[in-house]
């Protein structure tokens, strides 16, 4: 079972397709434990009227801490000498709560499992071995208080945390929470705990195991493969692979069972399979972040192979030389305070990795200065270009004052994009009075009651005959209808649209400037340790998917004859070139869609050259035209 569970998981990792759902494999690992833990406390109890919990959780330590101590020294090791300090100061973070038992904690704390940035977290994966290891300690309490009043109450207690779990996992707003947090999973190792005393109830005839084995074997293969990252888990659907787990482990006698499950490939691996686990996931992200492109297949078989290889080396040297008390206390104490020293010193490299803002000193200087441009601030002309993120009594107070310093004002407003072509508008033009009511993730083709979009309508109609010029804009991503593929999102495109048409209707003019190149390449990735500056090579421009929502916005105004006009970045900047990236020594992109300041500074200036519209509004500083420079 082991087997299938692991293999499930790192298959899905690896990205080979048929194992969409490969990580219920991890959910099948809790019903294992909650099996085997809760049978090895209720048969002590059984047999000497109480339960010793200092052998237990020593026994626990030994079986899980050696094995996780390798693997963060090889990871530590292995980001430290390729990270770029600010992957490397994320990885500390991983660290030290892997080290604590909370990163299940940490990683809900900062996104979720499935996103984009997993490809730079190196520890991701121990969010499940925290989630056990409080199973570990809070499961055996409750057990044992539970087992001294009557197996009514234990059935009854079981019942309450299984189903109260189970509901709460399936109707709980935060889907993040519900993924990483202890509590939700705990109606999976309820299943694999009712199975201690499900066992005793077997039929006498043997052949009622062959179809409950496979049926339940059919529903964990049925979950890895028809399972998305898309499906609402965990909760009610969870049911399938975790109960068919239970299924197969007592139905484990069964003759298909030992065909399949007891051969010798599937118990060797079932015997690496925590070894497995652990190595298999940081060496894919080291092994990504160092090669830059994606996977091939080619690369899923050798990282296959290697994970297996590393695996049986760790279990063999690592795993079982620990494993197993040596019966002396001053061995066991010795054991325990290597334990604690162990956990400690990674405690203090984390915490040293922090306060050294990611160990800068490994950077050769000519990267340190490029990484350090994605982080350089724009700086601005006038204290009247200034940004905020809500319509407030303070913003007009400060319109006010600018008001009659400077005259009207150019109002910029939309998401954290208007924000960076607020800077790059005010820092190219001549233009003094500037204002941009901006906030990320703040979009009117997604309307959100926290945002500004509503006081800013009122913003605009009170000051109307003091703002000469409106300017929109917004992630262009954001309407694609997954925010990475085609097609265009159309009904949040008329959403803009409408929104767009009500606060025009103030009477001021109004430009909707349209989306830019979207690299989507982690520039902090893209500075990593070694001294190849332009490893790697690839940047995954969306620009297909770019120019498709800006053909399409052009012609849904043009058929709607709008009542304001729409700049388009594509024709004026052209497509994103792999020298725009870099220049001058400095990264044009501060993340995967930002501006950095050198951008700011150099697509504002072409962007104000190359239209009349722009230049009439801003003005420009540039006395020499921006097109003639070679960037």
């Amino acid at each position: 079972m082991r087997a299938v569970a692991v293999l499930s998981v790192v298959l899905f990792h690896f990205g080979w397709p048929g194992f969409g759902g490969g990580f219920v494999g991890v959910d099948v690992f809790f019903v294992i434990s909650g099996f085997l833990i809760t049978r090895l406390i209720v048969e002590e109890h059984a047999a000497t009227g109480t339960f010793r919990f200092a052998p237990f959780y020593g026994r626990r330590i030994r079986r899980l801490f050696p094995a996780l101590a390798f693997t963060l020294l090889a990871s530590s090791i292995a980001a430290i000498l390729i990270f770029s300090p600010e992957h490397l100061k994320r990885f500390a973070r991983e660290l030290m709560t892997a080290v604590l038992s909370v990163s299940n904690i940490f990683f809900y704390s900062v996104q979720g499992y499935f996103d984009v940035g997993k490809e730079f977290q190196a520890l991701l994966h121990t969010w499940s071995l925290s989630v056990e290891e409080q199973f570990y300690l809070f499961w055996p309490l409750l057990l044992v208080f539970v087992l001294l009043r009557s197996r009514t109450v234990l059935i009854m207690g079981l019942l309450v945390v299984g189903l109260s779990s189970l509901a709460m996992a399936e109707l709980w707003a935060d889907r993040a929470a519900a993924f990483f947090l202890t509590p939700f999973r705990a109606f999976e190792f309820a299943i694999g705990a009712a199975l201690v005393w499900a066992v005793r109830l077997q039929p006498a005839d043997r052949r009622w195991f062959e179809p409950v084995f496979l049926i339940g074997l059919a529903m964990i293969v049925g979950a890895v493969h028809l399972y998305s990252e898309h499906t609402h888990l965990p909760g009610l659907l969870m049911l399938v692979p975790t109960v068919g787990a239970a299924m197969v482990i007592y139905a484990g006698q069964a003759r298909t069972a030992h065909l399949l499950l007891a051969n010798s490939l599937a118990v060797g691996i079932g015997r690496i399979s925590y070894s497995l686990y652990l190595v298999h996931w940081p060496l894919l992200i080291f092994y990504g972040y160092t090669i830059g492109r994606p996977l091939v297949t080619a690369d899923r078989l050798g990282l296959v192979a290697v994970s297996l290889i590393l695996a049986a080396a760790m279990y063999r040297l690592v795993e079982q030389p620990f494993r197993y008390p040596a019966g002396r206390k001053r061995e066991e104490r010795r054991f325990m305070s290597g334990v604690a020293a162990t956990g400690i010193v990674f405690l203090i490299i984390g915490g040293t990795v922090l306060v050294g803002e990611g160990w800068q000193w490994r950077l050769p200087p000519e990267t340190a200065r490029l990484q350090a441009s994605a982080h350089r601030q724009i700086e601005l002309q006038d204290e009247c270009q200034f940004r905020s993120s809500q319509v407030t009594e303070e913003l007009q107070e400060r319109f006010d004052g600018c008001f009659e310093r400077h005259g009207n004002a150019v109002l910029v407003f939309g998401d954290s994009h208007a924000g960076n072509l607020f800077n790059a508008l005010a820092h190219a033009g001549s233009r003094l009075h500037v204002v941009a009511v901006q906030a990320a993730g703040c979009r009117p083709s997604h309307p959100d009651p926290t945002c500004f979009y509503d006081e800013l309508g009122e913003f605009v109609a009170a000051n109307s005959d003091r703002i000469d010029l409106l300017v929109f804009t917004q992630k262009g991503s954001y309407l694609l209808e997954d925010y990475e593929r085609l097609p265009v999102d159309r009904d949040g495109m008329e959403r803009i649209i409408s929104y767009l048409e009500e606060i025009g209707r103030h009477g001021v003019p109004l430009l909707w400037v349209g989306p830019k190149s979207e690299p989507h390449f982690e520039v902090d990735k893209f500075v990593a340790v070694s001294r190849k500056r332009d490893r790697p090579d690839y940047l995954r421009d969306r620009l297909v998917e770019i120019i498709s929502v800006d053909e399409t916005i052009k012609d849904v105004l043009e058929r709607r004859q709008a009542s304001f006009e729409y700049l388009s970045r594509i024709d004026l900047l052209g497509p994103m070139r792999r020298s725009q990236f870099v220049i001058d020594g400095e990264y044009t992109y501060a993340d995967t869609d930002h501006w950095s300041a050198k951008g700011e500074e150099v697509f504002g200036a072409l962007l104000i050259e190359r239209s009349e519209r722009l230049r009439r509004f801003f003005g420009s500083r540039h006395e020499t035209p921006v097109a003639d420079r070679q960037p």
